[in-house]
């Protein structure tokens, strides 16, 4: 009979010569690849430098033991390793509590010594194909994530963009691999500057697929370089046969003169960004519509509001705001308010606003997060950052 095992290599941690040598000639003779270890050290060697598809695994390493001890540290330090390594583990006949707690330590399976030749050979195929499976999947699902999470970055990276007199810092911390948050800006013309912060309803690929469609509709849209209310009227047509039923998209579009410092927006549903004052004072840019992708709705107005030199934009998702403590409490937009009162240049403000919300949180957001910083003139470092990406202006940055 031919045998097509030569692929697969098996470890063998055993401290019984006799005993490792009669495993490694049964497994030779259907031809399978053999490491011989004699003790846990050796084994966990073997695995952090080399590739084994199956590790089979005694319980006892000492002659005056029989607990098994140095068996179930071994399993759990190989699953540590490696947690898609098929663990067997070598028991004496009928100590079932030791097996049982194999098991729970993360052995895939065991086997009772003496063993059947049969029994264990069957056991060993099925575990090193299963495992070839198992590993094989993960490196997909491996490459599905980075390539996943290189789309988004190119969707969402961070910005820093100074462009007549304003300032503007953004960035994204998605909750898994990839996110449901959107924040982009473009300068259509020297005149304006359009910026645009919006969150898919749920988070993970679902989000992250209808965020990828939102940023190539409001990135064609924006350089346009039409009006506020004509974009987001829009993005809401593309998105209405696009999102699905039970999905919604919150949005703010800002489209600001850079002469005049005139800003005219349009708030969809979305958490109201908080502008504060030179001179102190808070307001608060409330929706002027509700959100986009809810049937039978109707959009809404632009509003306006002039900017002065030394005034701060925050506009953020509900990933920062509603981050909460280990008692339940959210982090709050009252906060946010305060710490928009710091001041300070641009990133480094924004870093603080970003890490104090996280200390706030346990040092984990449980939902997308993405935090944008403007600041017009008046500040002393206004003039002293350039975009990180040359081609900025002329196309989505």
């Amino acid at each position: 009979m031919t045998h097509e095992n030569h692929s697969f290599e098996i470890l063998i941690a055993e401290d019984q010569e006799h005993v490792r040598e009669a495993l490694a000639m049964l497994l030779r003779s259907r031809d399978y690849a053999v490491r011989q270890c004699s003790s846990p050290q050796e084994a966990l060697a073997a695995v952090e430098h080399e590739s084994v598809d199956l590790a089979l695994v005694d319980m006892n390493y000492r002659r005056d033991s029989t607990s098994g001890a140095e068996g179930l540290d071994l399993i759990a330090a190989l699953r540590q390793l490696d947690a898609t390594l098929p663990v067997v583990a070598l028991t004496a006949w009928g100590n079932v509590d030791l097996a049982v707690n194999a098991m729970r330590s993360g052995a895939s399976d065991f086997i009772e010594k003496p063993w059947r030749n049969d029994a264990l050979l069957e056991k060993v195929e099925s575990l090193t194909r299963r495992g070839r499976e198992v590993r094989s999947r993960q490196r997909v699902s491996d490459y599905e994530n980075q390539d996943a999470q290189q789309v988004q970055m190119r969707i969402v990276p961070r910005r820093h963009v100074t462009t007549g007199g304003v300032e503007l810092f953004g960035e994204s911390v998605p909750a898994g691999v990839v996110g449901g948050d959107y924040f982009g800006v473009w300068q259509p013309s020297p005149e304006s500057l359009h910026f645009c912060i919006a969150d898919v309803s749920g988070k993970g690929t679902p989000g992250a697929l209808i965020a990828a469609m939102l940023h190539a509709s409001v990135s064609t849209l924006a350089m346009s370089g039409r009006d506020a209310a004509t974009i987001v009227g829009e993005v809401e047509a593309i998105l209405r046969d696009q999102i699905g039923e039970g999905h919604f998209v919150t949005l703010f579009y800002g489209v600001l003169n850079l002469t005049g410092h005139v800003l005219e927006y349009v708030n969809a549903g979305h958490c109201p960004p908080i502008l504060r004052r030179d001179g102190g004072a808070m307001e608060r840019l409330s929706p002027t519509r509700p959100v986009l992708g809810l049937a039978g709705q109707r959009g809404g107005q632009a509003e306006r509001v002039r900017l002065h030199s030394g005034d701060t934009l925050m506009l953020y998702t509900d990933g920062v705001a509603e981050a909460e403590d280990g008692g339940g409490v959210e982090f709050g937009d009252e906060r946010l308010a305060l710490l928009l009162e710091e001041g300070g240049d641009l990133p480094g403000h924004h870093a603080r606003v970003l890490q104090a919300v996280r200390q706030y949180a346990d040092g984990k957001f449980t939902d997308d997060a993405t935090l944008v910083l403007i600041a017009v003139g008046g500040r002393s470092h206004a003039t002293a950052y350039r975009t990180a990406d040359p081609a900025w202006s002329q196309a989505e940055s």
